[in-house]
């Protein structure tokens, strides 16, 4: 380039810098003369850099006009094209520099990128090995092999090529700390996925996705309240990530947290929400049926398909057509059992919230019913955007998912009395008997027992819910109940405890209340079946608070085993209220710790009373509202058939 006012120093100077907006601004005020390959080249970068790819585009192309053997402008181009995933162009371009220089790393590293973005993964481990060959200490094509070797399920491979990355890392970034610490969160190994995700705080890039990662370390410890102040960092950081906000409105029930705060996170996530460009049909009543839409990543063997089983083929008789909106890759035979019986199953993972609202309405759906709240996949910026006429939430999440356009939360007079609206952003409309019910069509025919203390001589105390339930506090009073019981068991069972950390953090929280691990029967998880014959152990069931159990609380009164639950102030807290009113076992109820810890004691002190109390379940409960799908069926086609004539008043 021919001296101008600027010279090549300052342009360099500028680029290093990374002052983009005033290199482009230099080049511009060059005269025409000094225009030269190294000009346009230079002047692309500062484009590309300031996100202007299109002139960027343009400028490579001329620095590679007046110079074709250029190499930077021609490899820049290529990375330029690489990243408008204009693949096969790039590809062109990189396999013609490799050509001219068979030691260019940073070509076979684009080529390795390419295939990997094009799912082409042996392919991509060549260019990337090639890389790392010419370039022994390259970062990136270490990293990049780790994540190769993740995506053909080469799980040791992918450690060792992430640890060698860690030891070449000279720009300190978190992200391969991370992408490691994630292999061992999947495979279980906890201890040391928390070390990987601690180390990658030290270092540079984003850090929502790390505080994430060490919520969910602490969820599956067991730990709510430290998962849940992870989840919030994250929240801080990134605002913008509705699945993050979400998951950190998921953990809330886990707490006794204040209604109000919850309040100004939900209004928060709800602000970050786009409002798109749609308007729902209204509801047309000249057709036969009514279109009924769920929506869920869980119609498969999960709590949401054991509830909607039985359900659905009486729904088929009703006056609705079902239409299952499914945002989940995985079926599985529960997933074909529900299939059968729906007028439609649409899966929407692949699909956008705009394409999503299109389908909707295209199906002409009149009542929507969101079945994930906020747990994992959900999508509630579908109902935030009004996809149909009434909108409601249902027996998967139950908490206000702070959404006001989801007209109704379907509750039951225990779960969602009258005094507990100030929790909802939503009405309440009660069923007459229970929230929900479950399926039995699919559950193993296991018969029950009487009471085991009889045989055993002493109270087997039991638990299988999730250890996010099982709270500093839910431990300390569980404890006081087992120091007050001379030789009883408490047998804890779920899928966390197949972590030897995990265990080994839940029996040192149980040994600082006096209780050792002898008396603690630990287990991990299990099919369903041996899981239901687990219940035949148990003389009584302790549920958690302030969340109570769900599923596992149908099953175990299934099994016929007595639930001492404690009734809260909310929704998830009253679960096992409204499962033990349903079961005429309302001496089962405690409304405060200490009537919990003497109820308790009062049942373990006399056996008799105790089997009185079971003998009642067994001649009782599989014919009680919790199963009976018939009357659950009904209940519910008459609560949405009330809803629409509510909607039918407003709307004349």
């Amino acid at each position: 380039m021919k001296e101008n006012k600027v010279s090549i120093k300052e342009i360099t100077e500028l680029a290093n810098k990374k002052d983009f907006f005033s290199l482009k601004n230099k080049l511009l005020a060059f005269n025409e003369e000094n225009k030269d390959h190294y000009y346009f080249n230079m002047l692309g970068y500062a484009n590309q850099e300031l996100g202007d790819l299109e002139e960027a585009e343009k400028n490579y192309t001329r620095s590679l006009d007046l110079d074709n053997n250029f190499l930077e402008a021609k490899f820049n181009l290529g990375c330029l094209l690489s990243k408008k995933k204009s693949y096969s162009k790039a590809e062109q371009i990189f396999l013609e520099l490799i050509n001219k220089n068979v030691d260019d790393y940073l070509s076979h590293y684009n080529l390795g990128f390419i295939n990997f973005e094009n799912a082409e993964y042996n392919k991509a481990l060549e260019f990337f090995k090639k890389a790392s060959d010419i370039q022994p200490n390259f970062y990136y094509a270490y990293h990049q092999l780790g994540l190769t070797y993740e995506k053909l399920n080469n799980k040791d491979e992918a450690i060792k090529n992430y640890k060698i990355a860690i030891m070449f890392n000279n720009d300190k970034l978190n992200i391969t700390h991370n992408n490691l610490g994630v292999i061992y969160l999947k495979s279980k190994n906890l201890k040391e996925a928390l070390e990987c995700f601690r180390e990658a705080l030290k270092f540079n890039g984003e850090l929502s996705l790390i505080y994430q990662n060490i919520a969910a370390v602490f969820s599956e410890l067991g730990d709510a309240v430290i998962s849940k102040n992870y989840m919030q960092k994250a929240v801080e950081n990134k605002k913008s990530n509705l699945k993050v906000f979400s998951r950190y409105l998921g953990a809330f029930p886990y707490t006794h947290y204040d209604f109000k705060d919850y309040q100004l996170w939900t209004a928060e996530f709800r602000k970050n929400i786009q409002n798109l460009d749609h308007q729902c049909n209204k509801i047309d009543f000249s057709k036969k049926k009514l279109r009924l839409g769920l929506i869920s990543a869980d119609f498969r063997n999960h709590p949401v398909g054991y509830f909607l089983l039985d359900l659905l083929p009486k729904l088929k008789l009703s006056n609705f057509d079902v239409y299952i909106y499914f945002n989940n890759p995985l079926e599985d035979n529960l997933s074909e059992g529900i299939k059968k019986n729906v007028t439609k199953w649409e899966k929407v993972f692949k699909l956008n919230t705009q394409e999503t609202l299109n389908l909707i309405k295209l199906d002409n759906v009149d009542l929507l019913i969101d079945m994930s709240g906020h747990t994992n996949d959900n999508n509630l910026e579908i109902f935030a955007n009004r996809a149909a006429p009434i909108q409601l939430s249902w027996a998967a999440f139950l908490a206000s998912t702070g959404i006001k356009e989801i007209d109704y939360i379907i509750g039951d007079p225990y779960v969602t009395p009258p005094d507990t609206k100030e929790y909802f952003s939503e009405k309440i409309i009660n069923l007459p008997n229970i929230w929900c019910h479950l399926s039995t069509s699919n559950l193993p025919q296991i018969d029950t027992v009487e009471t085991p203390a009889i045989k055993n001589g002493y109270i087997t105390y039991g638990s299988f819910n999730n250890l996010n339930k099982i709270t500093e506090e839910v431990i300390n009073v569980w404890a006081n109940i087992l120091n007050n019981c001379l030789n009883s068991k408490l047998i804890i069972k779920n899928s966390q405890l197949d972590n030897s950390f995990s265990k080994d953090i839940l029996i040192q929280k149980f040994k600082k209340n006096n209780i050792l691990e002898g008396r603690l029967i630990l287990e991990g998880d299990s099919s369903r079946e041996d899981t239901l014959k687990k219940y035949n152990l148990i003389d009584i069931a302790l549920d958690p608070f302030p969340w109570n159990g769900g599923t596992t609380s149908f099953e175990l009164s299934w099994m016929c085993v007595p639930l001492l639950t404690l009734s809260g102030d909310r929704f998830v807290a009253r679960c096992g209220e409204s499962i033990n009113k349903n079961l005429h076992m309302n001496d089962w109820i405690a409304y405060n710790t200490k009537d919990y810890i003497s109820k308790a004691l009062k049942y373990s002190n006399n056996f008799n009373l105790l089997n009185d109390a079971r003998s009642h379940l067994r001649a009782s409960s599989r014919k009680s509202a919790l199963f009976d799908s018939a009357n659950f069926s009904k209940d519910l086609i008459d609560c949405l058939n009330k809803i629409v004539d509510f909607y039918k008043k407003e709307n004349n």
